[in-house]
């Protein structure tokens, strides 16, 4: 069955073990990635997706590592061999709002190695006023480290308050993975 014969609610899943971070676990629909999350128990990640789709009907979750391959690979090799991931790689963020859409758009074009802050981010948007607000967004990032939130700083070269679906040791570690040096 190809993707496009896959019902629109569909969504395939498989687990990726890393050494900086353990047990991922990746999600895509037949659009793109959708999901990407630390937990260590898949029903935890399955809740998750359940939780993110709105719709009356329930999504159709199925283990296929086959159908989310190309995440787990560009994640893979990220991770092993500090390869760019490409803003390219296709996303599906179809519970977002077009803001968050947005931003998450500009973050992906955040070079490797490169960081830039949340006011750069507002100013880009033609908002100077939205910095807090892009700080929630990215916050929810659904897709960490393929969308590398992990790029953006406060003014001040520090980490900001970021806790959000990665944690700060998480945002540490990507940084360093990446050569980056923080103030």
């Amino acid at each position: 069955m190809s993707s496009q014969d896959q019902p629109e609610n569909t969504i395939f899943y498989a687990s990726l073990q890393t050494t900086l971070f353990g047990q991922l676990w990746i999600a895509a629909t037949a659009r793109g990635v959708c999901c990407l999350r630390f937990d260590a128990e898949p029903t935890h990640f399955i809740t998750a997706l359940v939780l993110r789709v709105t719709d009356e009907t329930p999504p159709n979750i199925i283990h296929d590592p086959a159908k989310v391959f190309i995440y787990l690979r560009a994640v893979e090799e990220y991770l092993k061999d500090h390869t760019p991931i490409s803003p390219d790689l296709p996303i599906d963020t179809f519970d977002l709002t077009g803001f968050q859409r947005e931003i998450l758009q500009l973050v992906r074009q955040v070079p490797y190695g490169a960081t830039t802050t949340y006011g750069e981010l507002a100013e880009r948007v033609k908002n100077p006023n939205a910095s807090r607000a892009i700080g929630q967004v990215l916050r929810r990032n659904p897709i960490p480290i393929i969308i590398p939130c992990h790029r953006i700083l406060s003014a001040d070269g520090t980490l900001g308050g970021y806790g959000g679906v990665m944690g700060s040791h998480r945002k540490i570690a990507l940084l360093k993975h990446e050569g980056v040096i923080l103030a």
